[in-house]
């Protein structure tokens, strides 16, 4: 539940006023204030925090002096009285309410913090339905109950435990011997599961979530935006999809997935796609394959894209595309993203909130960090600033749509699943729901008495 009551915005999306709710608590009993969310906001900006998500704050001005030690606050936040919170924005940034969801902009307790730090960070206090029951356990488990003065909706769980498993599979099979409620379901095992447990079993839920094939377009062959396409229509992503996952990832035919307005077109027939391959091969001066190199695809060792890769392989082969498979450790990946040491690479692109903007700018406005395939379209950055600059959101909408049609015109990426839960619960647990941005909200769940 939120804690702002209400917000508002200037009309050029820079400033926006937040209204907190008065009486809602922290976990040692004391009322959240603006002031906790300053504090909390700038503990995280700080040059030394070493926080990995501390960049989501990149909007509000000061962020650069303070992650460059040159200043201890940030200048755009403002606290007036006790719970009014304003914040100022580098730039404009319409659906900036939205990322405020992310678990980085909560608020903490300076008091608890500062009084032990190593021991808040296994025993941090919060304001959510529920509070730590005791310290976390690395890699073993985190336990935490409810919390009776939460001001939203009150838990119906006394207390849940979350086990936490190197493997997916060790701990899909504690699930298979009782000692656990909640498990996902690992790749291969999801129809088999399904008809198990029938009614338990959560799957083909559509996430905020996007698997992607990237191009290094900055030089030859993949410059070549024929080629690109050639690629991306020799790719059989219902067959894959059916096969190796199974239907819980469903082909991709844009960027933006479904649960956030992304569209998915009537599918051609793989046959008329393949035609159409082979059209574009000849036209990127490669008839039936001629006078092309082998390409280099790599992925994440350790992930689950051994057979995506494979597969791939296997289709543009029938292309006469030659593709030499190599898995790499997750550092030298994306240093051979940024440096263009790959052909083609997978990747995937998680949401951490539910807007269009959270897949469109970062991975295709021009100056955007997360941008790896080093795209460059002036004419699609002017819509992108556009569209963060609109308040209306079906215009907002509208434009980055837009963009999405102008990004996909110049393939820089093809568009390979959009990702969905695939996950199984105890037949005595109910309300159980997984969002589109894979979590749950368990101040909803409780289990049936036995």
């Amino acid at each position: 539940a939120a804690v702002a009551k209400s917000w508002s915005s200037n009309p050029e999306a820079t400033v926006f006023t937040f209204h907190l709710k008065h009486g809602t608590k922290f976990h040692n009993g004391r009322e959240v204030t603006a002031g906790d969310f300053k504090y909390a906001w700038e503990r995280v900006a700080a040059k030394d925090s070493g926080s990995d998500v501390a960049y989501h704050l990149a909007p509000i001005k000061g962020f650069e002096e303070m992650q460059t030690g040159k200043a201890k606050h940030l200048s755009g936040l403002k606290v007036k009285g006790k719970y009014t919170l304003i914040v100022t924005l580098n730039y404009p940034f319409a659906d900036f309410p939205y990322i405020l969801g992310h678990p980085v902009f909560s608020p903490v307790p300076k008091e608890d913090v500062e009084k032990n730090p190593k021991a808040f960070a296994k025993f941090p206090i919060g304001n959510g339905p529920f509070m730590m029951a005791a310290p976390w356990k690395h890699r073993r488990y985190i336990k935490v109950k409810r919390f009776n003065k939460y001001y939203g909706t009150k838990p119906l769980l006394d207390s849940v435990e979350f086990r936490i498993f190197a493997d997916k599979d060790i701990g899909f099979m504690e699930f298979k011997s009782g000692s656990l409620d909640y498990a996902p379901i690992p790749l291969g095992q999801v129809k088999a599961t399904d008809e198990e447990y029938g009614n338990n079993a959560v799957i083909g839920q559509p996430l905020l979530s996007l698997d992607f094939l990237g191009y290094n377009s900055r030089s030859r062959p993949l410059n070549n935006k024929n080629l690109r396409r050639a690629i991306s229509y020799g790719i059989d992503r219902k067959a894959i999809s059916d096969a190796i996952f199974e239907d819980v990832r469903l082909p991709a035919s844009g960027i933006i997935p479904p649960p956030i307005g992304g569209a998915i077109p009537p599918a051609k027939s793989f046959e008329t796609r393949f035609t159409k391959a082979k059209e574009l091969l000849k036209k990127a001066g490669y008839p039936g394959g001629k006078g092309l190199k082998k390409l280099k695809l790599t992925y994440i060792s350790g992930s689950d894209y051994g057979p995506l890769a494979e597969a791939i392989q296997g289709n543009l082969s029938k292309l006469n595309i030659q593709v030499d498979i190599q898995p790499m450790e997750a550092g030298a990946f994306f240093k051979a993203l940024h440096t263009g040491d790959t052909s083609l690479f997978i990747v995937n692109w998680a949401a951490d909130y539910p807007t269009m903007d959270s897949f469109i700018y970062p991975l295709f406005y021009s100056k955007s960090e997360d941008n790896v395939v080093g795209y460059r379209n002036k004419a699609v950055d002017r819509l992108i600033i556009k569209a963060r600059k609109t308040l209306d959101a079906k215009t907002r909408h509208k434009l980055y749509k837009q963009a999405e049609s102008d990004i996909l015109a110049d393939t820089p990426i093809a568009p390979l699943f959009y990702d969905g839960t695939a996950a199984l619960h105890g037949r005595d647990v109910r309300g159980f729901i997984r969002t589109s941005l894979d979590y749950t909200p368990l101040e909803q769940v409780w289990l049936k008495k036995k």
